[in-house]
């Protein structure tokens, strides 16, 4: 086994945000790479400059070194052993799909915990589809062809917000689609663009939410600190 093969590659409810969608019957499964061009491999093509500087892999347990390292080996096993990479991740998803089924819980998987690949090109969606994928997403290319209904039905995708994509963003949301906002205030505003704002850090079960609406998150790590305009001030 080479070095940078990791001993498990889904973070099963094994955070305070996915554990929170127990309660709505779903075990959800997670996949954490190390974010941006970390790894020598660049996994968020259109990350601004706000969300690189203010990423989840600084909240967390993502601090750890451990958690780190482990993250990287992933990332480095996904483009270096694409192929082992890709049967031991349906082989973890088999196994959430058993484990659901005996907590009589359904399965849901979100593969860009800390990334933005395309991963409709490995066929993983059409595979399981007793599955609910769900992602975020910075590439507006794949967020408009998420609204025109391109993507496979059990696939879910959200549009995120940052300093420099606010016309998309809004037209994401003309046609229909979800974006997410992070705020620093933990109290969110009723409302945003003239268009009703979610808590979505009551769970991470994003193909939940109803449709057109914005979908607010409260600052962590250090987008907490953020200047960029990434984190609002509303």
């Amino acid at each position: 086994m080479k070095l940078y093969k990791a001993k498990r590659l889904l973070n099963i409810d094994n955070n305070a945000k996915t554990v929170k969608g127990q309660k709505y019957k779903y075990l959800t499964g997670i996949l954490y790479l190390a974010p941006a061009k970390t790894s020598g491999f660049n996994v968020c093509p259109m990350a601004s400059e706000g969300c690189k500087a203010s990423c989840l892999f600084t909240a967390g347990r993502g601090r750890f070194s451990n958690v780190y390292n482990g993250r990287l080996n992933k990332t480095l096993w996904y483009f270096k052993e694409r192929e082992s990479f890709l049967i031991q991740l349906k082989k973890e998803i088999n196994s959430l799909i058993i484990k659901a089924k005996k907590l009589n819980l359904k399965p849901a998987v979100r593969l860009n915990g800390t990334s933005d690949i395309e991963w409709n090109i490995h066929g993983l969606y059409n595979e399981f589809k007793q599955v609910k994928f769900y992602d975020y997403t910075k590439i507006y290319k794949r967020a408009l062809k998420y609204v025109n209904g391109a993507y496979p039905k059990n696939y879910h995708l959200t549009y995120s917000l940052n300093e420099d994509n606010k016309q998309k963003a809004s037209y994401i949301l003309k046609r229909g689609g979800n974006i997410s906002a992070v705020f620093r205030s933990k109290k969110l505003p009723k409302r945003f663009k003239n268009f009703r704002v979610i808590d979505g850090d009551k769970s991470d079960l994003r193909f939940n939410d109803p449709k057109n609406v914005v979908v607010g998150l409260y600052a962590k790590g250090r987008a907490k600190k953020d200047q960029t305009g990434f984190v609002l001030d509303v």
